[in-house]
């Protein structure tokens, strides 16, 4: 009798954990795909960021730009970046998984073949949650570029920059830090919990290589294009003005609200989830308040820009480390990526690269600062650091992760942009040929209308290496870049307001 008793009270609690543990991994794949979604509708917030700090003449573009950026960034990822991200391969890049599930049968979870290595990072998750999950943070990065060349890029230059980044740079990177046997994680302990390196950093310095490559805006502290290397700055400087500061501000309140997907997502259990966001959101609140607080001491009153790029740098400042720190050092990590804004801000003018939404202060400055954060201040913090950090050791791998990421981003983001540009040239060359007369076809491809700075400056020896590379370097910048009369008009040359 006492058996029976014990045998049918403990029966319904057997029954219970089993349905309790299910649940568990249902919300699990609730959150993250809730946690995509908000990521998702950062992109509103980046297109209404970029578009209200712009002119108004170059609103179309912009929003076309981020409208379609999101397009390119979902194949490239499918077909190319997510394989080389996760899939099964050695620590440097996935050699399976490519254009996965093309043809399966809907609604299989389990993970598949060519993903055996990813299913032990993300125990009763949803495959494709992952993949939605992942797919948003890539789509992120490809955005980030867009505000760095607003109003002089081409559209089709920036279109397939964002499918190379997308489906091949940015996975390769970010395989070293949150792949299954990336070499970064594995080998160095490299921290970085939501992609202050992996994402921002890795945005932010594909943005710089392009903008550096491009020039600045004509008219941007007296720049102009026509005039020989060492005159191109002696023009009459013009204002930008604005299109609408509500759109910023809008699109400031949406990433913010967005950033909470973007690190709440990553955690590894949901009891985690209040934490990070409590960190992220004082971060955000401090970098706001200490940059205008920085700026208001110094010699004039602070822009809504600048305040606005406060909140965004605490907010990638952060994302290295929101589920390792207390609320305190997120103030402090907050406080300090206010000051790395304004130090940078002036950095980048002081060396004449136009930044029309400060996103490299924002994304590559702070990114940077964020990752050494990390090393600063995190501790043994099981289920994420199963060590005892030694700080030394610590910072020394932030800094080579950080420095490792970066040197592949600039070397395969200078072959994407030169290639594309070469490309583009050719193209348009072919087109220009089609269009001429025979006789006219006989001029030198330095008469043409849309290459006409290439040999304009008086050092250049196309007999000498160096020659040739500036040569090729002209060459690219001019096939990038829209010509004078669409930069004026405010058109990418596909797209007009």
């Amino acid at each position: 009798m006492v058996g029976l008793v014990l045998a049918l009270y403990h029966q319904p609690i057997a029954i219970a954990q089993t349905p309790n543990q299910n649940e568990y991994d249902y919300l699990s794949i609730v959150w993250l795909l809730v946690a995509a979604i908000l990521v998702f509708f950062m992109n509103a917030g980046f297109a209404m960021l970029e578009a209200g700090l712009c002119q108004t003449s170059n609103a179309v573009n912009i929003l076309a730009k981020n409208l379609i950026v999101f397009c390119v960034s979902i194949l490239a990822f499918w077909w190319f970046g997510f394989g080389i991200m996760f899939g099964d391969g050695n620590s440097l890049w996935g050699q399976s998984g490519f254009c996965f599930q093309t043809f399966a049968l809907p609604f299989n979870n389990a993970f598949p073949t060519g993903f055996e290595s990813l299913a032990t990072l993300y125990p009763g998750q949803s495959f494709l949650g992952v993949f939605i999950f992942q797919l948003v943070f890539a789509g992120t990065a490809a955005t980030i570029v867009s505000g760095i060349v607003a109003e002089r890029i081409k559209f089709w230059a920036f279109f397939w920059f964002s499918f190379c980044l997308v489906g091949i740079a940015y996975p390769i990177t970010g395989r070293w830090v949150w792949g299954p046997d990336g070499w970064l994680a594995i080998n160095l302990n490299f921290l970085d919990f939501a992609g202050s390196t992996v994402v921002h950093s890795v945005g932010g310095m594909a943005g710089l290589i392009g903008t550096m490559l491009l020039g600045p805006r004509i008219g941007w502290n007296g720049y102009d294009p026509n005039s020989i290397d060492t005159e191109q700055f002696t023009a009459e400087p013009k204002q930008f003005t604005a299109y609408n500061l509500t759109f910023s501000a809008l699109g400031c309140l949406i990433l913010w609200l967005g950033w909470l997907g973007f690190n709440g997502g990553s955690v590894k259990a949901i009891a985690h989830i209040p934490h990070v966001i409590s960190t992220t959101m004082i971060a955000a609140a401090s970098g706001g308040v200490f940059v205008l607080l920085l700026r208001g001491l110094r010699l004039n009153k602070p822009a809504l820009p600048l305040v606005i790029n406060g909140i965004l740098g605490g907010l990638v400042g952060i994302t290295a480390s929101s589920a390792y720190v207390s609320l305190g050092i997120a103030m402090f990590i907050g406080a300090v990526s206010g000051f790395c804004i304004i130090l940078l801000e002036a950095l980048i003018e002081f060396y004449r690269i136009d930044d029309p939404v400060g996103a490299i202060p924002v994304h590559l400055g702070c990114g940077i600062w964020g990752t050494l954060a990390a090393g600063l201040f995190v501790n043994r913090l099981p289920p994420y650091i199963e060590w005892e950090v030694d700080r030394v050791e610590q910072i020394l791998a932030q800094l080579i992760g950080s420095l490792s990421v970066l040197t592949v981003t600039i070397i395969l983001s200078l072959i994407f942009w030169l290639g594309i540009g070469i490309i583009l040239y050719l193209i348009e060359l072919s087109n220009e040929r089609l269009k001429r007369s025979p006789a006219e076809n006989r001029y030198k491809i330095a008469r043409s209308h849309v290459y006409r700075n290439i040999y304009k400056s008086e050092r250049l020896n196309p007999q000498s290496p160096l020659g040739w590379l500036i040569k090729y370097l002209k060459i690219a910048k001019e096939a990038l870049r829209v010509s004078v009369e669409e930069e004026i008009r405010g058109s990418d040359g596909t797209f007009y307001s």
